[in-house]
């Protein structure tokens, strides 16, 4: 998940862990306060180094990063969703290309998340929390909200070649990422989500 205007760095170079490479250009979309810890938050299992070591991929939609920017909730710079698209990539195509990752059962960050690098270990995930729209803890699931955010973390560079498509909002979106990609010279799929399944409803 990324601002649009990233993809004239990514259909360009592939993907960077924040730590990896720097562009000045880049526009960062989430919480500032926990970009900054990510570059020092530990990953407790190989490949090790730290979070912003690694380029992050969520395994779905509607996740709580995307309704704080929808809303500005907690300080988060507020955006249009139509401004945010998720790149994709398939999990036994990029581990093919890409041997260092990991993945968690929930934020990462979270003392009770769990981390593995074994593909075998991603049955131990909670697919229904990660598949859920409203996604709010309650007393029957009281840890909904943490398994929602389960990620897949990639070591240092993700390459273009590894990114299947491009998700977006609407019609007005895609037509934006037609454009950069003619800019750029580059071509990926680009659905659009009608159905709803990774934006919330406005």
């Amino acid at each position: 998940m990324t601002h649009i205007e990233n993809l004239r760095i990514i259909l360009r170079d592939g993907m960077y862990a924040p730590n990896v490479r720097k562009y000045p250009e880049y526009i960062n979309i989430g919480d500032e306060t926990l970009i900054e810890q990510r570059r020092e938050f530990q990953v407790p299992i190989a490949p090790g180094g730290v979070l912003a070591d690694y380029v992050p991929f969520y395994f779905g939609g509607h996740s709580p990063m995307l309704l704080n920017i929808k809303t500005g909730h907690r300080g988060i710079r507020l955006r249009e969703q139509r401004e945010i698209v998720f790149v994709c990539t398939h999990i036994d195509i990029v581990t093919q290309a890409c041997p260092e990752f990991c993945f968690t059962d929930g934020h990462a960050k979270d003392r009770l998340t769990s981390y593995f690098n074994n593909l075998v270990d991603l049955g131990k995930l909670d697919w229904r929390a990660v598949e859920l729209t409203y996604w709010t803890s309650t007393e029957e699931e009281p840890d909904n909200m943490r398994r929602k955010q389960a990620e897949f973390l990639v070591k240092s560079h993700v390459p273009l070649s590894c990114l299947s498509g491009i998700i977006v909002l609407d019609d007005i979106a895609a037509q934006a990422v037609d454009t950069i990609m003619k800019e750029t010279g580059t071509s990926m799929p680009v659905h659009i989500d009608y159905k709803r399944k990774y934006y919330y409803n406005d």
